[in-house]
């Protein structure tokens, strides 16, 4: 049993539940109040519920529980459908008797139900959370319900057939009523309970809870806008739901979900809010599909916007690299400015200085030397005056000596060349001393010293290979990395060729042809066969060293093993196409949903007509006035759904080919003609330029700019529109100019938004739904559009195309 759902492991449960006598009694009481709340909705007394919450809990329960929910699930089902449809207290044998076989059957249909859904979904899921994607969630709240609801709802009403509850004529209305009843209950119960259990769920940190308490208070007043008076704005409630889906987890959305379906519940039984109709259990049937579809749409929503955020998130983690900068070593020259000189007398007295050796003696030994003053006077070191005396002796008998010093005090090194100053009687007067700064120098060669050391660490630690190979491709020197990515330690390579790595497809030295071709080559990719031979991906970045004859001395390459990263990019192209299948679902899902709603308004409609027809006008003006209202929402609606599904068709069958501009636009005056000449509108267009394009859209494309036009002209003078064309860089840029209306500046981004409304309806009929498939007409193109105008002067309306 408990492999019918290897998901419970998902899922955080309360530890009182993990006693499966406590989880069966927990089960089978909830089950038990859900169901006496569903049964105060029926079709008459104590038969069917159009909305059956238990039937999500139990659902909900097999997931999360397994097969500890069963006999909770059974009990609590074999109970409500036994004793809470009787009277307990006037319960004879005789009736509880007869009672008793239906509410077995009901039962074991409940639980065979439960488990034959959670096995199909378990199964369609991939052992993956039924909410964590797109095609989890058409699972979990299409093939869910249907199963479901068709198990108990057949095996229910063939019993109360069979026991005499129900007539003949009644049957297809309760199996109907029965199997909405279960489903809306699966669709609204169970994504609630899963989202709410799902472990480590709820994170804090993603909520901003000013927006939130915004959000709710919205959904609140939004709520009591729709379902406490008359008119039909019911289709204002899936803005909110999709803000729901795309600002908040999916806990949100369930839970608004659940405060809706309240709100619409308690209003359509109480026979107000926009599904109300002739009886009560008519407008929940009705209530049920719409709860129906607004959930599947927001929850399928949200399921590919956290799907499309989690590939998001792999694809930043797999794009992190090491981004390690090395520094190199710059050696400074020394600078005239580090030069200090000064000139010492036979008597040690000082002849002559510069500020810098005034400014280090300053420095080194904390007095200001002046000339005439002596050695002895200067140095406060006895050990560095006995030296300086010692190598001032010797050059005064006519010496050059050069030394080294090291001052403690800075720890600077200085170069001191001491030479004999000589007169013009070629008499020795003195000492001139050159002091060099040679600091940078001596650290220069330690840092040598130490980088040596450095680079032959990284040389034999690298994850990288460094190899050295002559122009013929023989292997010379090679870092001992090649074992980690090889299998070969270097001295298994060197003095073989470069093939030896080859794989048995490529072309021999390919890599080392280019070197020898173009000098350097950068990130070349290539595979190669390991000592094992396994392949591996690397990446080679080589280039040829010449000698000082300018001939070809070596090649010196590194390679990098970038065989994770190829299977990262093989990883992140396979969610690429997972998200353009799941885009183009979602348009296919928006035709049908759109395609489907039409029957339904079209059948209203009709009807109303008839109502109004027959019903005589001067017996009551208000209802002839109700009946208005009707037949215009309705066209309305007819209207936005038929722009709904124009909108779903753009692009669906898009095939570009080398159209002439100006014969679609003579295309669309054309098909505007009636209208054109109604209005007295003058177009003009310059020589138009070929371009590739789908025929057909952008024929419908011009036809709505050149309609928008007409539709916000001025009353009181001609409108003139006028079409050009020029070059922008690789694109063409069309501009259709018009003296109309204009468009205010806060409006300009607004009016390509589905559905969008700017003016007065009376004023300016239409549903808002032209410039948005203009936008999407032209993004198929690969171009952008976008407007220009001036309120009260007229507009400009700019869109691209590739050449």
């Amino acid at each position: 049993m408990k492999s019918i759902n290897s998901l419970t492991s998902l899922y955080t449960k309360p530890s009182i539940l993990r006693s499966t006598p406590i989880a069966v009694l927990v089960v089978a009481t909830l089950y038990i109040l859900l169901s006496k709340t569903s049964f105060l909705i029926t079709i008459n007394s104590g038969t069917v519920s159009p909305i059956f919450f238990a039937a999500g809990f139990a659902f909900a329960s097999v997931l999360i529980l397994g097969h500890k929910a069963l006999i909770g699930i059974w009990i609590g089902s074999l109970y409500s459908n036994i004793f809470l449809n009787i009277d307990i207290a006037n319960l004879d044998k005789t009736h509880f008797l007869n009672h008793l076989p239906l509410g077995f059957f009901i039962s074991i249909g409940t639980v065979v139900a439960s488990i034959t859904g959670t096995i199909i979904v378990t199964s369609l899921c991939q052992k993956e959370h039924p909410l964590k994607n797109g095609q989890n969630v058409l699972a979990l709240l299409i093939l869910g319900p249907i199963v479901y609801s068709t198990i108990t709802s057949l095996i229910g009403v063939i019993s109360l057939r069979l026991y005499g509850s129900i007539s003949v004529e009644q049957f297809w209305y309760t199996y109907k009523t029965w199997w909405l009843g279960d489903a809306i209950g699966i669709i609204l119960i169970t994504p609630l309970m899963l989202s709410w259990f799902l472990k480590d769920s709820f994170d804090k940190n993603n909520f901003n809870f000013l927006e939130l308490t915004l959000y709710g208070l919205a959904t609140i007043l939004l709520c009591f806008g729709v379902f406490f008076q008359y008119h039909d704005l019911k289709y204002l409630i899936l803005p909110l739901l999709f803000w729901s889906a795309y600002r908040f987890e999916i806990q949100i959305t369930t839970l608004i979900i659940i405060i809706i379906s309240l709100f619409a519940i308690i209003t359509t039984v109480q026979g107000i809010g926009p599904f109300n109709e002739e009886y009560v259990n008519d407008s929940i049937l009705f209530l049920d599909l719409f709860l129906s579809v607004i959930t599947i749409c927001s929850l399928f929503l949200a399921g590919i916007i956290a799907e499309r955020k989690k590939a998001e998130d792999s694809i930043k983690k797999s794009e992190k690299n090491l981004r390690e900068n090395q520094t190199l070593l710059e050696s400074t020259l020394e600078s005239p400015k580090d030069i200090s000189i000064y000139s010492i007398g036979l008597n040690y007295e000082y002849l002559s200085f510069n500020n810098l050796h005034r400014h280090n003696m300053k420095i080194m030994n904390g007095i200001d030397i002046i000339l005439g003053m002596k050695l002895q006077d200067c140095l406060i070191n006895k050990e560095e005056l006995d030296e300086a005396v010692t190598v001032l002796n010797k050059v005064f008998l006519g010496e050059s000596i050069t030394t080294i010093r090291n001052f403690d005090v800075n720890n600077s090194y200085w170069e001191l060349r001491t030479s004999p100053i000589v007169n013009q009687n070629n008499e020795i007067i003195g000492a001139t001393v050159i002091s060099t700064n040679i600091t940078d120098k001596i650290k220069a060669e330690e840092a040598l010293i130490k980088s040596e050391e450095k680079y032959r660490n990284i040389f034999e630690n690298i994850p990288d290979v460094i190899i050295q190979t002559n122009p013929n491709g023989i292997f010379w020197n090679i870092s001992p990395s090649i074992k980690d990515i090889t299998g070969y330690t270097p001295e298994e390579l060197i003095g073989r060729p470069t093939k030896v790595l080859q794989t048995d497809d490529e072309e021999p030295d390919a890599a080392i042809k280019l070197i020898n071709k173009q000098f350097i080559l950068n990130n070349y990719e290539k595979l190669i066969k390991t000592k094992s031979g396994a392949i591996k991906h690397i990446s080679l970045s080589g280039k040829m060293i010449f000698d000082n004859n300018g001939n070809k001395h070596h090649i010196d390459a590194i390679v990098q093993d970038i065989t994770q990263r190829k299977e990262h990019e093989k990883e992140i192209a396979n969610q690429n196409q997972k998200l353009q299948i799941q885009n183009k679902e979602l348009e296919q899902f928006a035709y049908i949903t759109s395609h489907d709603l039409q029957e339904p308004l079209l059948t209203l409609k009709y009807f109303s007509e008839l109502i109004k027809a027959d019903f005589p006008k001067n017996t009551n003006e208000n209802i002839n006035q109700y009946l208005d209202f009707i037949l215009e929402s309705s066209n309305r609606m007819q209207k936005l759904v038929k722009g709904l599904l124009d909108y779903s068709r753009i692009g669906s069958q898009i095939e570009l080919t080398k159209v002439d501009c100006k014969e679609i636009v003579n295309e669309a005056i054309s098909t505007l003609s009636d209208i054109i000449q109604k209005t007295e509108t003058q177009i003009t267009f310059d020589d138009l330029p070929q371009v590739q394009g789908c025929y057909v859209e952008l024929i419908q494309l011009f036809q709505n700019l050149i309609e928008n036009a007409i539709k916000f002209r001025k009353k009181e003078i001609h409108l003139t529109i006028n079409i050009t064309a020029k070059q922008v860089g690789n694109n063409w840029q069309f501009a259709l100019e018009d003296n109309g209306i204009g468009i205010e500046e806060q409006n300009k981004e607004k009016v390509f938004i589905i559905f969008k409304r700017l003016n007065n309806r009376d004023e300016y009929p239409g549903i808002g739904i032209g410039l948005a498939i203009c936008k999407k007409i032209v993004a198929l193109h690969r171009g952008s559009i976008w407007v220009e105008s001036i309120f009260g002067q007229g507009t400009i309306v700019y869109f691209t195309i590739p050449k």
